[in-house]
């Protein structure tokens, strides 16, 4: 994906109130087979315990696999999803990694790490995008 066409995706994105948007998930960045995303971890993403809500981490691997797979310019949705929660954090950014693994006529399936900002992996995830358009 070119910088200029993922530049304009996100700003579409921003003016549509996107998922993304709306729950303070940045991309930072995307090319043809990747992505990665980041949020800040604040009391909207807290669990009872004050830990990162699990929802929140399966959050950012959809969207980070939603990303790296439309990056061929075609639509996807998420078809299913396998994640494994490792470790978590009470504060600071979270980001989330996405490499297309497999690109076939109708699925991408990608898999996601989401890490706290020292490199700690959280989760990982496997998603099957099935290309909609």
């Amino acid at each position: 994906m070119e910088q200029n066409d993922f530049r304009q995706m996100m700003e579409t994105c921003k003016i549509k109130k996107h998922f993304m948007t709306h729950n303070a998930i940045e991309p930072l960045s995307v090319d043809a087979d990747s992505s990665q995303i980041v949020t800040v971890l604040d009391d909207n993403g807290r669990n009872l315990s004050g830990y990162a809500h699990g929802g929140l981490l399966m959050a950012m691997a959809d969207c980070a696999a939603g990303l790296a797979a439309k990056a061929d310019g075609r639509q996807y949705v998420t078809q299913n999803i396998s994640m494994s929660f490792i470790s978590n954090i009470k504060g600071g950014r979270i980001f989330a990694d996405g490499k297309v693994l497999h690109r076939g006529r109708t699925v991408a399936v990608v898999r996601v790490t989401v890490s706290d900002e020292n490199g700690t992996l959280m989760a990982d995830a496997t998603l099957n995008m099935f290309c909609v358009g």
